[in-house]
């Protein structure tokens, strides 16, 4: 093989290993556009709220005791929050902790009573992805009440990661 033709099968094997070159780049860049979702739309929900159910007991005028679980008309305001609904006739209410503290107040009026119901939890940041960013959840330590006619609060599920699940259960005593 003389010098020209070396040359000339050098050149040939340049062109060919530049066409393998682009076309790797190619498919590799292929496959990565059509494999990306873009990350423009957040198709998860990121609302948080505690879940609270009310459970009660009183006497009727029989002397019978009648169970009851919806709050006949419910209005409340958080203390230190701009936190606040009014409502009536429902049996579960979804009220939101407050992201920059581990305890959250709520003045409620219910039942002719005015009651405050406390909230101890730890807020977390969880990173959800790039297009819905992070999302605050909480988990529940403890809940209190200073109503007299309150019998106990309770922890039903501590974790508050969605707006599906109950989360407290206020026992009336009446």
């Amino acid at each position: 093989m003389n010098q020209e033709q070396r040359i000339k099968t050098y050149q040939f094997l340049l062109r060919q290993t530049k066409h393998i070159r682009l076309c790797s780049l190619f498919l590799i860049l292929c496959s990565l556009l059509t494999a990306c979702e873009p990350d423009t739309a957040c198709h998860q929900e990121l609302g948080t709220a505690v879940q609270i159910t009310l459970s009660a007991d009183s006497i009727t005028s029989a002397g019978d005791t009648a169970y009851y679980a919806q709050w006949d008309s419910i209005t409340v305001v958080g203390i230190g929050s701009d936190i606040g609904m009014q409502d009536k006739g429902i049996k579960v209410m979804g009220l939101e902790l407050r992201p920059d503290t581990n305890l959250t107040a709520y003045l409620m009026l219910y039942h002719n009573q005015i009651d405050t119901l406390y909230i101890q939890h730890t807020p977390r940041q969880q990173f959800i992805s790039m297009a819905c960013g992070c999302a605050v959840y909480h988990t529940i330590t403890a809940a209190w009440s200073s109503d007299p006619r309150v019998d106990s609060v309770s922890i039903v599920n501590a974790s508050v990661e969605s707006v599906a699940q109950d989360n407290l259960c206020i026992y009336l005593h009446e």
